[in-house]
């Protein structure tokens, strides 16, 4: 275990912004910190960081206590949003002026600096300026930056939200290599869920100075601890089918009017729920089909209903539908889109299905 955050908690006078924030991290780890605007996820970097105080818990990095250090005696290196290089510096001394305050030598500085230069591909950049970089680049600078100094952790406060959407997909590819390439740890803000599942291998969902869950990218999209986790992440929000919960002859299905969807191949997460309960099932956008030719042996939903609206995203078509009085939505190829007010059939595959309570949003 490499770090290590044990019920920490941050007020600024009588407002929490951090509340129990309790999780560990192994050497190697990409963690992503996701959420909203205003959740707390910098608030927290900031206290990993030392520049935020904690109002209580602790911080332990490598099994020591580190929550009353100063933040130079961490061995952390962060990145910031705003990249924060020095505008009369060349690009050699804005990567290397950590180790010049630090005592090191020109030779020592010159071998660091190139070692970093060679890693991120901008040793041609040397002797520029920031004002003569693109964004990309100062991004760069700034990561060589927290580089040279060869830290236990790297934080990274949203350090792509400057960048246009071509080279922030650039920058992912970049970022996951560098990261597989160092064997390093990095702890990642941002509210970018593209980010967040292509590059973490630990992700923290925070809502309200809360994590709401905490796992691996696969489990976060696919078994969602709450219906917030399930609303929040996915690029097309997951739909929610309320029925009520039927137990008979000790198999378990959810029943919506005429509708019955079976739950042969569910796994609840604890004790099974009662008879009758009334729950929601969650069906992402993706496991709805117009064919059931992939549904061969498996238990899905058979409705038909009526295209309500729809919205051209490229190749894919996201359609939406009235189910009982509910919005749902699924996606089809814009090659194959339905004109709004035709009667489509649609299949709701269970494979990949999520059951919470009605009245709690947790997950069954």
């Amino acid at each position: 275990m490499l770090l290590k955050i044990d019920n920490l908690a941050k007020n600024f006078g009588t407002v929490e912004v951090l509340r129990n924030i309790s999780f560990e991290i192994e050497k190697g780890d990409l963690l992503v910190l996701l959420g909203e605007s205003g959740c707390g996820k910098s608030t927290l970097l900031n206290c990993i960081a030392g520049l935020e105080e904690s109002t209580s818990g602790r911080i332990v990095i490598n099994g020591r206590d580190v929550t009353d250090e100063e933040p130079s005696d961490r061995n952390i290196a962060m990145v910031f949003q705003s990249y924060a290089l020095y505008p009369t510096m060349n690009v050699a001394r804005n990567i290397g002026f950590s180790l010049e305050c630090q005592g090191a030598s020109k030779a020592e500085r010159r071998k660091a600096v190139e070692r970093v230069a060679d890693i991120l591909q901008i040793t041609e950049l040397l002797e520029r300026k920031p004002s003569q970089l693109s964004g990309g680049q100062r991004q760069r600078v700034a990561m060589g930056r927290a580089l040279v100094r060869d830290p236990v952790i790297f934080l990274l406060d949203e350090p792509m939200s400057n960048l246009d959407a071509k080279l922030r997909h650039q920058m992912r590819q970049e970022l996951r290599e560098l990261h597989g390439n160092l064997g390093a740890t990095f702890i990642l803000v941002t509210h970018d869920q593209i980010e967040a599942m292509s590059m973490a291998t630990k992700v923290a969902v925070m809502d309200s100075g809360r994590i709401r869950q905490f796992g691996t990218p696969y489990d976060i999209y696919h078994k969602p601890g709450d219906k917030f986790v399930a609303e929040f992440v996915g690029l097309n929000k997951m739909n929610f089918l309320e029925g009520r919960l039927v137990r008979s002859e000790g198999e378990e299905s959810v029943e919506f009017g005429k509708l019955r969807a079976p739950l042969d191949h569910y796994e609840f997460a604890g004790e099974k729920p009662a008879d009758g309960l009334r729950v929601l099932l969650g069906i992402r956008p993706e496991d709805i089909y117009r064919s059931k030719e992939r549904l061969e042996g498996s238990a899905f939903i058979e409705a038909e209903l009526q295209v309500q609206k729809q919205e051209l995203t490229g190749g894919d078509v996201q359609v939406w539908f009235e189910f009982g009085g509910q919005s749902i939505s699924c996606r089809v190829r814009s090659s194959r889109m339905p004109e709004i007010g035709d009667a489509t059939t649609l299949y709701f595959d269970l494979r990949n299905a999520s059951l919470f309570d009605a009245s709690t949003g947790l997950r069954l």
